[in-house]
């Protein structure tokens, strides 16, 4: 794996593919009401400089991955024991992302299929693609990338031509000031999907040109939130704020909806396909993420033999993860209020300060 590359547009393709995953499908910071596309935009703002953040110790360290440089910085101790705690953070996610992508087939398509059986394989092109690597990963993502774009053409054209939009379903703007718009953009949304980025920490790595890993990052970024504000405002203009906020799975109900001249009608398998690319390559990056960790940590020479041990955690933890759906969103927003904002803000800016004063008293 240590020898791999991979250029700049398969890093872009990565990055867009990742961040979409769940987040198109499931409903973000809908406490915001129907100005969550909004908070969507600021919360952009400080995923741009997670990201930056992220790119200063890809270039700082080049070609150490997250858990060399962090022992580099805090010492090989306190670095190995602080880095041991991304691994089944890492694992416990892509176990959620696992969970949900299965609840979708489950309650659109395969409803008397076990959940076992959907995730089991799943995850076998999972443990099949992450022991090929991240080379063959990327080069995948490139390919993918374009699938799902046109998979979103084609839905964004379905929908507006069925006329069910509903602009004033947008509509009052700030009904009740910028305080929670901003308090869902800070932390909710940040640290979902955008903060969810220091996985990356263990792939800009292997960017061939690392030079310009900042402003691919960063484009890819735009792009990806831009997508996500309009995407979320167009399941609202159909739904409305309450729906949109009760509904499990809002892009699906959106497009279940649609129904022109009684003769294009179901279109969920758009969603459906859509879903499974996202959560496909999220689920891949974090698979690799934690094997990725694990291997430097304890000093694996050929980290292939993590793969399949650690796909069959993800499998069994995705299905012991919680009892029912509302269970699910209920861990969800815990994880994502007290956990991950450590993991994926707290830690870093401490690695920052505590390398800046290293440099300058070196």
């Amino acid at each position: 794996m240590a020898k791999e590359r991979i250029g700049v547009k398969e890093l872009s393709a990565l990055i867009i593919l990742f961040e979409l995953g769940t987040s198109l499908v499931i409903p973000i910071g809908f406490a915001a009401g129907q100005n969550v596309w909004v908070s969507i935009l600021l919360a952009l703002i400080g995923g741009i400089l997670l990201f930056l953040l992220y790119n200063y110790f890809a270039i700082r360290y080049p070609g150490l991955s997250f858990s060399l440089y962090t022992q580099k910085i805090l010492g090989k101790y306190i670095g190995w024991a602080i880095c041991l705690l991304y691994i089944p953070l890492f694992i416990y996610i892509a176990a959620r992302d696992l969970r949900e992508a299965g609840g979708l087939l489950l309650a659109s398509t395969y409803d008397r299929t076990p959940l076992f059986a959907i995730n089991a394989l799943m995850m076998i092109a999972v443990i099949y693609t992450v022991r090929k690597g991240i080379e063959v990963l990327a080069r995948m993502a490139e390919i993918y990338l374009i699938i799902m774009i046109i998979l979103g053409v084609l839905g964004n054209i379905f929908v507006l031509v069925s006329g069910m939009i509903e602009p004033k379903n947008l509509l009052p703007l700030f009904p009740h000031g910028l305080k929670p718009i901003l308090t869902t953009a800070y932390p909710n949304i940040l640290i979902f999907p955008f903060g969810e980025m220091v996985c990356f920490t263990t792939i800009l790595p292997y960017l061939n040109k690392p030079q310009l890993g900042k402003k691919t990052g960063v484009v890819a970024l735009i792009f990806t939130g831009i997508l996500l504000s309009w995407t979320h405002a167009l399941q609202i203009s159909v739904l409305g704020a309450d729906m949109y906020s009760r509904a499990t799975f809002p892009l699906f109900v959106t497009i279940s909806k649609v129904n022109i001249a009684d003769f294009l009608q179901r279109l969920d398998p758009i969603v459906i396909l859509a879903l499974i690319i996202g959560v496909f390559f999220k689920i891949s990056i974090y698979c690799f993420a934690a094997i990725n960790v694990a291997a430097h940590l304890f000093k694996i020479e050929k980290p292939n033999k993590l793969v399949l041990p650690t796909g069959i955690i993800i499998l069994f933890l995705s299905i012991v993860i919680a009892i029912n759906a509302i269970e699910h969103l209920e861990e969800g927003v815990f994880i994502i209020r007290y956990i991950l904002p450590f993991f994926c803000v707290g830690i870093p800016v401490i690695l920052f300060f505590v390398d800046l004063i290293r440099k300058r008293f070196s």
